[in-house]
């Protein structure tokens, strides 16, 4: 039985989880809301780029997700930056709240119908803003009070750092632990990563948006086990 401790914000299982949450809501989106990515923003502006002359309002939307990420990041940096100086949140509380919010995705995609009400449809925005604020979220909780994790939503910069971890681990004997420490971290995340991304693809053939509830499962998890204030917001 997995140790509750494991589960705490300090430990690398964490941004290992949250990892497979991030992809697993990009492949949901990327399915079934216009080839939408709501965690990595360099993917919504690169098919921004493909659609914006030939696909007038998936391009559209597009433009909406960036401006909902960068308004909604700026929103919890903020709010999420005071409380923690104000010692009045904690890490539990923060991940309660996205899960809220991707469940909130999940039934609204989930009872209605993204794909009939098209890209600009009321259905489809809101659907999409849930993710997107779920998604700004937790690169907030990861910039604010998980700092000392590796990123969660950017596999470029953890598949750079697994390459120079084993650059060293080479070049440099005396520090093998650590880079042999290292290399499994990177290589857990981005495989945590893409697991999410997988089980996604297979789940949202047999059940729609309801595949949502594993990365809700996840989230609430590891809410449970986190400490409701003392250590939490150190």
């Amino acid at each position: 039985m997995l140790d509750r401790s494991a589960l705490h914000h300090s430990r690398p299982l964490v941004p290992i989880l949250l990892a497979f949450c991030a992809c697993f809501i990009d492949v949901v989106c990327i399915l079934g809301l216009f080839h939408t990515f709501t965690a990595f923003i360099t993917g919504t502006l690169v098919v921004l780029c493909t659609e914006v002359f030939h696909k007038g309002d998936n391009a559209a939307l597009k433009v909406f997700v960036l401006a909902m990420f960068l308004v909604s990041t700026l929103f919890w940096y903020t709010t999420v930056s005071r409380l923690i100086q104000a010692k009045r949140v904690s890490v539990a509380q923060l991940f309660t709240l996205e899960a809220a919010l991707v469940a909130g995705f999940m039934l609204v995609a989930g009872l209605g119908d993204p794909q009939a009400a098209g890209p600009l449809g009321s259905v489809t925005l809101i659907a999409v803003g849930l993710s997107t604020v779920a998604m700004a979220l937790q690169n907030v909780i990861m910039l604010t009070l998980l700092n000392r994790h590796v990123p969660t939503t950017m596999m470029t910069g953890n598949s750079l750092k697994l390459v120079l971890g084993i650059a060293d681990y080479f070049q440099h004997p005396e520090t093998r632990a650590d880079s042999r420490a290292r290399i499994v971290h990177q290589a857990l995340v981005i495989a945590a990563f893409a697991t999410g991304g997988l089980l996604a693809s297979l789940l949202m053939t047999l059940a729609g948006f309801w595949a949502l509830a594993v990365p809700v499962a996840v989230l609430l998890l590891l809410a449970a086990v986190q400490p409701l204030a003392g250590d939490a917001a150190e």
